[in-house]
Order: structure tokens, then C-alpha cells, then sequence
């Protein structure tokens, strides 16, 4: 039986070359040849090529602009799916039930798809390229991802990964693409509401402002953060906007950005980035950052307070003109013509879409937890001490429990801060390498639907990319619906030492209470791991190599 569809080989380059004039291909569109180049990079091997394909998004935005116009525009998209295998032998299925159980039987084989639009200076309406093949490299972290339903041919198949779109500019400028693209992640991955491009555009032009009124459509240059943050706010979002100040055309940030970035990848945030100008434009650029690359130790001399932002030697970016997963230099000593700007003298602004129900940024929840791990290990005998009773018997000098954590005090940890569930950390905590107290404590507390956790290691502890080699020593969890102006810290945990904090849950008005737990069971435990329920992929004997670049059960 014939395959109703357009199926080819990629083994060659002439196979490439024949796919390009397949699409038609009349303008040099970069964003379009950084995603075949990385198609091909991450071993496509085969495409599958719909034609005729009506896309929701494009037709919303032809709905409320190409329809409108003089110039007659078609609303048909196609869309190009490509795999890590020959799909030939779908052609030679007797049968159109054959061909759709065959391609589902491809799955295994699915590295994504493109959607293409009738429009020749905008082409890629999305792109989704599978995460876990970019990420084949160990130093690479994708940080934001969501999983992808593709219906084709009868067949259902999925892909995980962080869209792409292109702006085009006759309907919005890099500002609403880096907002399309968030809110793409927070629908597909928290349920979050369905935007269009022309949505965005309303949401974000309400109200009308002089500066957004210089182009038309009023919006197609350029946005303002304070637009992306009404886009952003009205879906259902709650922006933080860190900014850095201009000082003779030098960027100023009060905190070092890489550092603000990693807090909020590390929790599942996508984080909307300014550039300034360069290559002779007039107005700056926007990115979405979703990973980053890191190294396998860190870099001495750290730097005071130390993170694990300092294992990052870039940030990957979805940058609508450019591509997928762009290499983002963080430091000025690494540009590169690879890629115009670095984030350290570059970045303008940090946009961070925080879910609703977060009262409390994640800088304010570090330092608290830095403030109460310094003042603990300052008085750890004496509270220790108080903590005997509940112990039961009689517990050795704390400092004997870790001698290397209590040797380089607060001021020698390295810190990653960074939002979960309050069950999702109930769940880790249980099932990690945590004393018998501290988890018979914990069991039974009641946790905040949101809560900040600052993982606290030695700088030795983080070398090597294998994640189950990693410890962390110490935690703090902070309620994230709390203040700095209150006591908002719910659990606090070093070598030998537990507190937890607890409300009365009959009085609006009555002192917590504060609960010791001490043992002389002390060990490192492992690090959160995204995506993972817990951590039977790291339960080989300690010392013996573990491979840990996939976790049996995902979140």
C-alpha cells in the first residue's frame, strides 16, 4: 500500500538536500537551518512530511490578521516529523491500519517535528525537539521540558521537550515569542491556560502606551517588560523582574544573574532574559532559558556565598531567531562569535514567571536559610544538648557526626535554592538518605502547597556529572506563601541536628512550636534530581560507579 504521506530517507547528504526542496525552500531562514542542522546532528535518519496541515495556532493569527489583508495568505500549515530510522517500510504495509500500528511502533525512533507556516519571511510556526537526545552530553543540562502529543496517521506518538517558535514580525516582535514559548511550557506541563500569539498580543498592549504605538501593528517591534509582565500576569502567572542598571553603557546587577537564573531553573521555571542590541540593531532581544552546560567540578576561588550557578559555564536558550537550545556564554572571557551576546555583560533584565500562590522570591529564602545553617552550627552543642530527651541515651560530640561540615562552617557551603511541591520534597526527603529520626519527623507535617529548599554541600561534593555521586550535607526548607517578615522557616537539617517548626493549628495567634530531633546517624544524601519520584537509580552500593542519566520513575 502507498503511504498517504510523504516519507524519505535522510542518510545522505543529497537526502537533506532533497528534503530542502521538498519545503521549498526559497529564503535563508537561520532558525529554520539551526533546527535541520540539529535534527540531523542528533541523528535523524528519516522524515515523515504532512501536508495540508491546519495548525491552532497559525490559525488564530490568520484568523485576526492574514485574513484581514489585501494580499491573499493560505491558512494551510505542513508539518515535518523526523526519526532516528528509515520509515520506507511504512510505504510497504499491505493496509492503512498496518501503517498507523507500524508508525506507533516508531516511537522509540521520535526525535520531534516543525510546523511550517505559509508565511516565506516566518516559516516555523513550532518546533519541538526531543530533550533527552540534546542532553545526550553529559555537561548539558535541560532543565524545562514537557511532553508533546503528535496525532499523525492515526497514530499517537510523544515527544518531550521546550517549544520553539519564530517571531514574525508582521504580528509580534522576540518579546511575544519568548512569552509564547513560556506559556507553552506552563499549558503543556502545569495545565495552565491556552494562549495564541494574538492573545498575547492583546494582553500585553492593555493598556496602550506611546512606546508600543511606534509600530504596526502597534506591538510587532518591540515590548517593554512591563508588557511582558501584563502578557505574563494574564496567564495566571506572577512575574519577578530583576533588572541591572546602565552605567556608561555597562550592565550593573545587584546580584550576579547566572545566579538568579539557576535558582529558578533548577525549579522547572523558564526565565524570559533582555539583551542589549548588538549587531548594529536598534532594540534589544529576548530569549527563554532552559538549561545549562556545566562543568564537572567547580572553579576555585568561589566566590562569597558560593552556589551551584558556579558549575555553569553557559545558559541554553530558545531564541526565536536563532534556534534551539543556543549556547548563552555566561561569562564575558567565554564569547564567542558562535553567538553574539554573554549574559554577565549583556543581560538587561531577568523576567521569572513565578505560579500564583508564591509570596517570596527565591534570593529572599536563600538567605534566610544561610542565616539560620550559620546560626545553628554556632550554638549546635547547646542545642544538641536540649535535644537529648527526644534523642534518648547519650549522643557523642555533634561535631564528630560530619568534621569536615563543621569544619568549614556556613560560610564555606555551596548553596542551590530552588521551588517544589511541599509532597513532591515529603516524598524525595522519605525515600533519600536522611536519618530514621528525620524522616519519622516528617512524615507527618504538614507542608505548604509550595515550598523553597536550599540544598547545602561541600565544594568536593559536587564533582563529576554522574548525579549519584553528588551529596548535599545539609537542607533548609522555607514556606514559600511566607514572609521575611515573619517566621516562615518549617525545617532546618545539619549533620546531627533536626528542627522543625510547627502551628498550632487551633489558634491563628499562638507561638510555633519547636521540635529537636538529634542522632548520631549522619551521612551525605543525594541532591533533587528533576523529574525524579525518587532515587532507585542511585541504590548501588556506595563507591561503585552508578549510571544515572535516567531515572526509572519520572515525576
Amino acid at each position: 500500500m502507498q503511504a498517504p504521506i510523504n516519507l524519505g530517507a535522510l542518510a545522505s547528504e543529497e537526502d537533506w538536500l532533497a528534503l530542502c526542496r521538498l519545503l521549498g525552500l526559497t529564503e535563508d531562514v537561520p532558525v529554520l537551518n539551526d533546527l535541520l542542522a540539529t535534527f540531523r546532528g542528533i541523528g535523524a535518519r528519516g522524515f515523515l512530511y504532512e501536508e495540508a496541515y491546519i495548525d491552532r495556532d497559525f490559525s488564530a493569527v490568520y484568523s485576526a490578521f492574514y485574513a484581514s489583508l489585501f494580499h491573499p495568505y493560505l491558512k494551510y500549515c505542513t508539518r515535518l516529523h523526523f526519526f532516528t530510522e528509515d520509515l520506507s517500510d511504512l510505504g510497504a504495509q499491505a493496509t492503512a491500519e498496518a501503517v498507523s500500528r507500524r508508525l506507533e511502533e516508531k516511537q522509540s525512533a521520535y526525535l520531534g517535528f516543525v510546523v511550517l507556516r505559509p508565511v516565506r519571511h516566518a516559516p516555523v510556526g513550532i518546533a519541538v525537539v526531543a530533550s533527552q537526545k540534546i542532553a545526550s552530553n553529559p555537561a548539558r543540562q535541560i532543565d524545562i521540558r514537557a511532553n508533546y502529543d503528535v496525532h499523525v496517521l492515526g497514530a499517537d506518538l510523544e515527544v518531550e521537550g521546550f517549544p520553539l517558535t519564530q517571531q514574525d514580525t508582521r504580528v509580534g516582535a522576540c518579546a511575544q515569542a519568548a512569552i509564547w514559548m513560556a506559556g507553552r511550557h506552563f499549558h503543556r506541563h502545569h495545565g495552565g491556560p491556552w494562549f495564541s500569539m494574538p492573545d498575547i498580543n492583546e494582553a500585553a498592549l492593555k493598556p496602550a502606551d506611546n512606546m508600543i504605538s511606534r509600530s504596526l501593528p502597534a506591538g510587532s517591534e518591540f515590548l517593554t517588560p512591563d508588557n511582558i509582565v501584563r502578557a505574563l500576569r494574564a496567564m495566571d502567572r506572577h512575574p519577578v523582574v530583576h533588572a541591572a542598571k546602565l552605567d556608561n553603557g555597562k550592565t550593573v546587577w545587584v546580584r550576579p544573574p547566572h545566579e538568579i537564573v539557576s535558582r529558578y531553573l533548577d525549579s522547572g521555571i523558564p526565565v524570559i532574559l533582555g539583551l542589549l542590541p548588538r549587531d548594529g540593531a536598534t532594540v534589544g532581544h529576548a530569549v527563554v532559558a532552559i538549561g545549562r552546560e556545566i562543568r564537572k567540578e567547580l572553579v576555585q576561588p568561589l566566590p562569597e556565598a558560593p552556589t551551584w550557578a558556579e558549575m555553569a559555564t553557559h545558559l541554553l536558550v530558545n531564541d526565536d531567531q536563532r534556534g534551539t537550545h543556543c549556547r548563552l556564554p555566561i561569562r564575558a572571557g567565554d564569547r564567542s562569535e558562535a553567538y553574539p551576546w554573554t549574559l554577565e555583560e549583556d543581560a538587561v533584565y531577568a523576567i521569572v514567571p513565578l505560579p500564583a500562590k508564591v509570596y517570596m522570591t527565591g534570593e529572599v529564602a536563600e538567605t534566610l536559610s544561610r542565616d539560620y545553617v550559620e546560626a545553628i552550627i554556632a550554638r549546635a552543642p547547646e542545642y544538641r544538648q536540649r535535644a537529648q530527651a527526644a534523642a534518648g541515651g547519650v549522643l557523642r560530640d555533634i561535631t564528630t557526626t560530619d568534621p569536615s561540615f563543621f569544619a568549614a562552617g556556613a560560610g564555606g557551603l555551596v548553596a542551590r535554592t530552588y521551588l517544589t511541591y511541599g509532597w513532591k520534597y515529603k516524598r524525595r526527603m522519605l525515600r533519600n538518605r536522611l536519618p530514621a529520626a528525620f524522616k519519622a519527623e516528617l512524615i507527618s507535617k504538614q507542608l505548604p502547597r509550595y515550598v523553597w529548599v536550599t540544598e547545602l554541600s561541600l565544594p568536593d561534593d559536587l564533582k563529576g556529572y554522574n548525579v549519584c555521586d553528588r551529596k548535599v550535607r545539609a537542607h533548609v526548607v522555607v514556606d514559600a506563601t511566607g514572609s521575611r517578615f515573619w517566621d516562615s522557616v518549617l525545617v532546618v537539617q545539619i549533620p546531627g541536628l533536626s528542627m522543625f517548626w510547627t502551628f498550632n493549628a487551633a489558634s491563628t495567634i499562638a507561638t510555633r512550636r519547636l521540635i529537636w530531633r538529634a542522632t548520631d546517624e549522619a551521612k551525605p544524601f543525594l541532591p533533587k534530581v528533576r523529574g525524579w519520584r525518587d532515587y532507585d537509580a542511585c541504590a548501588l552500593p556506595e563507591g561503585l560507579p552508578a549510571n544515572a542519566t535516567e531515572s526509572p520513575q519520572k515525576a
